[in-house]
């Protein structure tokens, strides 16, 4: 599909790719890069996956303490907003540094669209974990998140050509700024 992302494909037509590209990035299926968009383009389509999983994201945290309804919408809004936006900046030098620039566009789009499958995984677990006895809702949650990192880590080796290693290291950058955003959020929230 690499007409994909040329400028006369619809924005509703990359959707229904990105889609297609998280439900089989999510199940360890290399093929779906070829429906991730290879382009400045696709890359910039792809952070509707942001607006797609923002309803995810307020229900976990309205699920998991008070935040959301003791005032600290406006910082959870801001933090999840930094979350898309500053991984993806701060990516670009590592990609870089791992000599694959040229698909910076390629792993972004991916990533973006995959974590449409890991909001589904943690929903599916925080909702689970709600229902069944606290060690066994906390073992589904951890068992999310770490299919969640699993994720990331087979999107950033399969869509930048690098080994495990390499692409532990996007995954570790990623939860450091996943952490420092939370961390603010949790201050000022």
């Amino acid at each position: 599909m690499p007409g994909l992302s040329t400028p006369a494909v619809t924005l509703e037509t990359q959707i229904a790719a990105g889609l297609r590209a998280a439900f089989l990035l999510a199940q360890g299926r290399e093929e779906g890069l070829r429906f991730a968009l290879l382009s400045m383009e696709g890359a910039a389509r792809s952070f509707w996956a942001g607006a797609a999983c923002l309803i995810p994201f307020l229900i976990i945290r309205g699920m998991g303490d008070d935040a959301l309804l003791s005032g600290g919408l406006a910082v959870e809004l801001i933090g999840y907003m930094l979350g898309w936006v500053v991984f993806p900046l701060a990516s670009t030098a590592l990609v870089d540094a791992s000599g694959r620039g040229p698909l910076w566009p390629l792993f972004i789009a991916a990533w973006n669209w995959t974590n449409l499958a890991q909001y589904a995984a943690l929903l599916a677990a925080a909702l689970l974990g709600r229902l069944l006895p606290g060690g066994v809702g906390g073992l589904l949650t951890l068992l999310a998140f770490a299919y969640a990192l699993w994720m990331e880590w087979f999107v950033a080796k399969s869509a930048l050509r690098i080994s495990g290693i390499r692409a532990g290291m996007f995954v570790l950058m990623d939860m450091a700024i996943g952490l420092t955003i939370a961390s603010t959020v949790a201050r000022l929230g």
